[in-house]
């Protein structure tokens, strides 16, 4: 097994985070974005990514938020037939398109610079994803750009919801990444729509820590066969990012599993 120490994810994710992120077929530069590169982020688009299989190549993606681009180019090494990515913010959009045109990929993703409100395709989605703007309760800092990239002013989760629900194809499925407080809060505003939770994934730091991020997915439903969305009638699994052996800190093998295709340290 990989053994890696704790300390480099730090190294990886947030230090020298005006350097580019390198992964095994594309790269992330991430000085005009303010919300970097994150371990739980790319943990999400792989598994995203995961979930595909092969008739998912004639599917097409949207990826709201797109920040650096990072979960448009997973979905597009899986192989997806074409990732369409929605930024609001200037910087952010022109530095993920860069980072599209630097990769092996810039023939299956489209970065847009926009607000999802007014955004329109002409086709539903298969797969919607979404890394969201998630502080609703939380003092904000002088950065505009960190505000908007953390804050869901600009972004609620009734909008989030409302344009899921019209924009997703009928069999399709949408990911999201929460904090758990905040996927709390999702959960009441997901009552009055027709959309429900399919899977659950927790994600937790070590095996002694509460999890401390959900990655969940969203289905169509109507009335009559809404699922139920108490937890204990869903299947939940949780990622445990780091377990110890021999007293040192290594990726789980779980996580190992869906992260090899992409990280460069697996």
């Amino acid at each position: 097994m990989l053994i890696l120490l704790f300390g480099m994810l730090s190294r990886d994710c947030y230090n020298n985070a005006m350097k580019p992120f390198h992964f095994k077929k594309f790269s992330i530069d991430q000085d005009q974005c303010a919300m970097k590169v994150t371990f739980d982020a790319c943990l999400f688009g792989a598994l995203c990514a995961s979930e595909l299989n092969d008739d998912s190549k004639e599917h097409i993606a949207l990826d709201i938020g797109s920040g650096t681009g990072l979960l448009s180019l997973m979905l597009a090494q899986k192989g997806l037939k074409h990732v369409y990515g929605i930024e609001l913010d200037h910087a952010a959009a022109q530095q993920s398109q860069n980072n599209v045109l630097n990769s092996p990929y810039s023939n299956k993703i489209t970065i847009t610079e926009g607000n999802i409100e007014d955004y329109r395709h002409h086709e539903k989605f298969n797969l919607i994803v979404s890394n969201p703007p998630f502080f609703s309760q939380h003092l904000k800092g002088p950065n505009h750009q960190r505000n908007q990239a953390r804050h869901n002013d600009g972004l609620s989760f009734k909008t989030l919801i409302f344009y899921i629900q019209q924009n997703l194809a009928i069999n399709g499925c949408a990911w999201l990444l929460l904090p758990c407080d905040e996927y709390e809060r999702f959960k009441e505003h997901l009552k009055s729509a027709k959309l429900s939770i399919h899977n659950i994934h927790k994600v937790r730091s070590r095996e002694d820590k509460a999890p401390h991020r959900v990655m969940f997915s969203l289905i169509h439903c109507d009335n009559k066969s809404r699922l139920d969305m108490d937890e204990s009638n869903l299947k939940i699994e949780t990622y445990t990012i780091h377990q110890s052996i021999d007293d040192q800190s290594v990726y789980s093998q779980k996580v190992q599993n869906l992260l090899r295709d992409y990280y460069l340290k697996l």
